[in-house]
């Protein structure tokens, strides 16, 4: 509660307080014992996932732009905090409908954050497409605010799809699927931009997603970046066909190295651990 009592930002989640249960289980009253809950924000419009999926077919991309942006701001500002949210993805961001044509995004579920070098270890756990693929080679590894800069490079993406990245919901349940989707993201592979996607905003996602924490935008690289895309995306910033065939023939030359996978049983990476 340390954390999430410490947000103040118009694209976070607001704390409240805590309240205390009227009534006991049976249990709780034999161990004299008191059920409280917290008291956050009231999002009405859902997760960002649910939203992307129910209008796809109307999501300009002035809307996508904004929502990048804001999603962004909300990461900067815990950024500059020293806090690292560490579970970052599409059902952790809910949308708040201010007008019926105006949303604003909210950065919710701070329940894996903690304070940059208050954790030497990480166990690996989150939604698969959007964890740092560093995790994935090491057991011990620290989740750094590049961790949170991956996971904002697969959003981004979402955000120009209003897919889920590498069709994640279909396999969620399949945990050889996900293995191998590990392996692949490890190898570099990663999802391709959607076509007429400004060329800037591409080239935002990709320095997001790279493998190697050090090669990463930081969050102020990201809006500094993002405030300088036009919302109207003039037409000499659409990805070109070439553009697609230089993004081939990386993802063509890692598929053939070999990379070896550690164990990863130990993993939580059930993305139905993260219902809202």
């Amino acid at each position: 509660m340390g954390i999430i009592s410490r947000l103040q930002h118009p694209n976070i989640i607001q704390f409240y307080g805590v309240t205390k249960s009227d009534t006991k289980l049976e249990d709780e009253v034999a161990l004299n014992e008191v059920k409280y809950s917290l008291v956050l924000e009231y999002a009405n419009g859902g997760t960002l996932e649910s939203y992307l999926r129910d209008n796809a077919e109307t999501f300009k991309w002035e809307n996508q732009l904004r929502f990048a942006k804001e999603i962004a701001d909300a990461i900067s500002w815990c950024h500059n905090k020293e806090i690292i949210h560490g579970d970052l993805h599409s059902k952790n961001i809910l949308i708040h409908q201010i007008q019926p044509n105006q949303h604003a995004i909210k950065l919710a579920d701070f329940g894996r954050s903690f304070i940059q070098g208050s954790k030497e270890f990480t166990k690996a756990y989150g939604v698969v497409p959007y964890m740092d693929p560093k995790i994935f080679e090491s057991q011990l590894y620290n989740l750094t605010k590049k961790s949170d800069i991956y996971s904002l490079g697969v959003l981004l993406w979402q955000l120009t799809s209003c897919s889920s990245p590498f069709g994640f919901a279909e396999i969620e349940d399949d945990h050889a699927k996900i293995i191998s989707l590990q392996l692949d993201i490890l190898k570099g592979e990663r999802e391709n931009p959607v076509p007429h996607t400004n060329r800037k905003f591409v080239e935002v996602f990709q320095k997001c997603w790279q493998l190697e924490p050090d090669e990463r935008s930081d969050i102020h690289e990201v809006i500094s970046e993002l405030k300088s895309i036009d919302s109207v995306d003039p037409e000499n910033n659409i990805v070109s066909n070439n553009f697609y065939s230089k993004e081939s023939e990386v993802t063509e030359k890692l598929e053939n190295e070999d990379s070896d996978l550690p164990n990863c049983e130990d993993c939580d990476i059930h993305s139905d651990r993260y219902q809202l």
